[in-house]
């Protein structure tokens, strides 16, 4: 029983480390992509203040605008959960991701969609091809070309979920969300930024899958 409690007390110890390992991989992912997709990736380029606290400073040669200046915001359609099945032809978005698939499509393209509604109300997820977008789902379409990398994790630094309304279901309006502001490089930095921010999530996902791993074997030990 003493050499059992000894063994089990050191696989468990090791497992809390690859568990901790986790978490700050996490964290310093999120830190790496948020400094990209508001500082850019050349460290020497002159800046300037944003007049936005939460941005702080800013390339000084990139464009400070109101989110509804450059793109639009349209909510999905009201479709039934018995029209949502485990499998089938086109992906179903709701305001938490996908929800299942459906016989049909309200949207085409690559879009990045915003949670309207529900627990995790302004999250971002990405869709292509053709999709379904529920009525708890933002669909956004933007008037230029954005590089969606780039785009959907900026939305998603910008922590939309701090703008729900506390209700019997939390959510967030249209409204509220066009009037904030965004950062607009140039089309090329963003295409530098998205594959940038693309290769941080990749290593970062390898270095989480194997930390995984090795929680399975030592549970396994």
């Amino acid at each position: 029983a003493n050499f059992l409690d000894h063994e089990t007390a050191k696989i468990d110890t090791l497992i809390e480390k690859q568990q901790t390992l986790i978490q700050l991989l996490k964290e310093k992912r999120q830190a790496v992509i948020s400094h990209a997709v508001t500082k850019g990736l050349n460290p020497n380029a002159p800046m300037k203040d944003s007049g936005v606290e939460w941005l702080g400073e800013v390339p000084e040669h990139w464009n400070i605008v109101k989110l509804s200046y450059r793109m639009k915001l349209l909510s999905g359609d009201g479709i039934t959960s018995q029209d949502i099945e485990p499998t089938g032809q086109y992906p179903v978005y709701g305001g938490n991701g996908l929800r299942g698939y459906t016989d049909r499509y309200n949207c085409e393209g690559h879009h990045v969609l915003i949670g309207r509604q529900g627990a995790l109300c302004g999250n971002i997820n990405l869709a292509q091809g053709k999709f379904f977008a529920t009525e708890h789902a933002v669909v956004v379409y933007p008037y230029q070309d954005f590089n969606i990398s780039f785009l959907s994790e900026f939305l998603r630094f910008m922590d939309l979920g701090q703008y729900s309304v506390s209700a019997a279901q939390p959510g967030i309006s249209v409204e509220r969300i066009n009037g904030l502001k965004i950062l607009v490089p140039p089309y090329y930095e963003q295409t530098e930024i998205g594959e940038h921010v693309e290769n941080i999530i990749k290593r970062f996902e390898d270095l989480s899958t194997k930390a995984n791993q090795q929680i399975k074997l030592l549970q396994e030990r």
